[in-house]
Parts: C-alpha cells; structure tokens; sequence
C-alpha cells in the first residue's frame, strides 16, 4: 500500500529540485549585481534615516502592516497533482499522514521568512520606538506562533470554505495585525483577548472541516500557488507550465509597428500578451512612483533598477516562449527578430525612464535625474550589446 508520508517525501525533493532550477535564473550574473546594489543602497538610505530623530513617525503601525503583510498570505505547499483526486480518493482517512509534514515546512518557511523581516525592523523599533528588549524578544515568539496559526488556518478555511476566501484573508490579517500592535504598544491584557479570539476561530475552522476532503478545491488551490511561483520565474527565464493568455486591447492598435513584419509580430505579441504587457505596466508603474520615495539615493537606484528590469523581462519574453510564428513561414532576411525585439524594449523602456527622470529632477535635484537616466540607458545598451554578440 501507498506510503503517504514517504510520498509527500518524495514530492517535496522534486519540488526542491524544481525550485532550485528557477532560482539559478532569478540570482544569476547582472540580477544578482542588480540586486546586490539595490540592496545596499536601501540598507545604506535605512541606516542613515535611523540617525535622525523621528519623533512623530508611527513604528508600529509599520511594524505590525509589514509582519501582517509577511504573514497572511502564504498557502500551505501542499503539493497535490491533479490526477490525486482519483488515485488518493481510497486513501481519504489515511490523509492526515500527507498533510502533516506539508503544513510542518510550510510553517517552518513562514516563520523564518517573518524573523528575517522581523530582524530588519529591530533597529527601527529598538532606536525610533525605544521599544525594550524583552518586549522585541516576545514579538519574535509571537511571529512563530502567528505562523502556526496562519498556515493552519488557512488550510482549515480552504477545506472547510464556510466563509469566502476575501473574508478569511480579512479576518486573519485583523487578528495578526492588532496582535502585532497590542503587544508593540504593550497591551497586553488586549493581546490576550485578540489571541483567544484568533484561537477561536481555528477551532471554528477544524470543527467546520471535518468533511470529506475536497480533493478538486485543495488541487486548485495548490495549482493557483504553483502558477504564481512559475510567473515570478517567467520574468527570467522560459517556463513551460504557464499559458499565455491573450487580450484584444484595441485601443492600442495605433501602437502596432508596419515598419517590417518583425516588428509587426513583435508590437503586436507585446500589446496582446496579457504577461508581457502587465509586467511592463507593472514596472513602468513603479519607476514613474520610485522618485516619490524621500531618500534620494534609493529613489535614482529604483528608478535604474526598474529601466534594466523591463529591458531584461521584456526582450527574453518577446523572444523566447514562441513554439510556433508567423514569420516561420515567411522568413525576413532584412532584420532578424532580436534587433527588432531590442528596438522595441527601447522604446517600451526608455518612455517610463524619461518620465521617471524628469519626477526624479523635480524632487531631488537635477543631479540625481541625470544620474539615474544616463544609468539607465547604458546598463540596458550594455546588455543589448551582450545579446548582439552573441547572434
């Protein structure tokens, strides 16, 4: 008979092997130089922002938004396939075996990533907030209990679905987030009444899952989970679980390039990809916002971050992931496909660049506007000219 803890054993390993796989692209070569600055450059405009006196600033609410945003989404990885609603369906009672050690790493993960961000936001809360030692101690057993909590709840919920999916988001970001409050604050005889009630609604759930399992929903969810990983990894590199979807978007047709067929195909991939065409909105809509940010280091380094962010995704996803094209069967011999795909990803980067520069000279100084768009342009020409040479 079918082992169902060996079996989630099994899983897992090649869940591993598959992540690994994708991370490799996402920390390879200039992303992780990228990545390396941005964060040098956040650690350094953070640290130099705790030197100053911050009197009125409010720590913790910030401090119980960020750990409550950390917390509050993360599914367990169950790791079904689609074919377990019948090959698993005579092994329903002997489930609780599978489950276990999937809602066990599943905490472990939620809970170290929360410390991770909980050890970032020490010095704000120990300098700005003045907050002991013994009370940030506390908050850290909390973030690993409230990862418990979290993860099982969420399972109990998915099974059980007595409430919709938006209103068990809600009412456990309310419980995490006046928890993480209450105790910041040092309330905590209302601590205590929040995590009784937090308790409560656990004991809820499991009393309203006691059903047979839902193999079709926990399949669906646990899909929705993966896909999410696989869009994520597509801004790097070809995924093939994903499915492009396509939008007509009419308005833009005026945007469509005539010039030659390459860049026709190409104008017309990136307009009606929903992928394609969302990250570049995405990001574009996160350089024109990164001048908003007080520091002006961190903003200019956004802003570059961005520019070379949508010169990567965009050039890969207009390329790659294309089984079959049109110009297979009519072949351009006058422009290949990877100068028309530069020439349009300078166009779709540049635009955004421009603006953001232009935001960066009104609130910072005409020195860091400059900075960031010369910046810009030659870390994206720096890797058009990697990719030319080697066409």
């Amino acid at each position: 008979m079918l082992n169902l803890n060996s079996l989630y054993g099994e899983r897992f390993q090649s869940y591993f092997i598959e992540l690994q796989k994708y991370m490799q692209y996402m920390l390879s070569g200039h992303i992780a130089v990228v990545l390396l600055f941005t964060l040098g450059a956040a650690g350094y405009s953070y640290s130099e922002w705790l030197k100053l006196p911050h009197p009125e600033f409010p720590f913790v609410f910030v401090a119980s938004f960020v750990l409550s945003v950390i917390l509050v989404p993360n599914k367990p990885a169950l790791l079904f396939r689609h074919a377990d609603q019948y090959y698993l369906l005579p092994m329903a009672e002997s489930l609780p075996s599978y489950i276990r050690p999937a809602l066990h790493y599943s905490v472990f993960v939620v809970a170290l990533r929360s410390l991770v961000v909980l050890v970032a936001l020490l010095p704000m809360l120990a300098r700005v907030g003045g907050i002991s030692s013994s009370v940030l101690l506390l908050v850290a057993v909390i973030v690993v209990l409230l990862a418990y909590w979290n993860v099982h709840t969420k399972y109990v919920a998915t099974v059980a679905w007595v409430v919709p999916a938006y209103l068990d988001f809600s009412i456990r970001f309310i419980v995490l987030y006046s928890l993480f409050y209450s105790v910041l604050s040092e309330r905590f005889a209302i601590s205590i009444v929040i995590g009784v009630a937090g308790i409560l609604y656990l004991w809820y759930m499991k009393r309203e899952s006691q059903k047979p399992f839902p193999f079709d929903r926990m399949i669906a969810s646990e899909q929705q989970r993966m896909q999410r990983f696989y869009q994520f990894a597509n801004y790097f590199t070809e995924v093939p679980h994903l499915r492009s979807k396509v939008s007509r978007r009419a308005f833009l047709d005026g945007a469509l390039s005539d010039e030659t067929l390459n860049r026709f195909l190409l104008s017309r991939s990136f307009i009606r990809k929903d992928e394609l065409f969302y990250t570049w909105l995405r990001l574009a809509i996160l350089m024109v916002l990164a001048p908003l940010f007080s520091f002006s280091l961190l903003a200019a380094v956004f802003v570059v971050v961005f520019t070379f962010a949508i010169s990567l995704q965009l050039y890969q996803g207009l390329l790659y992931n294309q089984l079959f094209r049109m110009d297979m069967l009519y072949p351009q011999a006058n422009e290949s496909r990877e100068t028309a795909a530069i020439q349009l990803t300078r166009k779709v980067a540049y635009s955004p660049l421009f603006v953001a520069s232009v935001l960066l000279i009104w609130q910072h100084g005409l020195l860091y506007g400059i900075v960031a768009l010369v910046s810009g342009i030659v870390l994206s020409e720096w890797f058009y000219l990697r990719k030319k040479k080697k066409q």
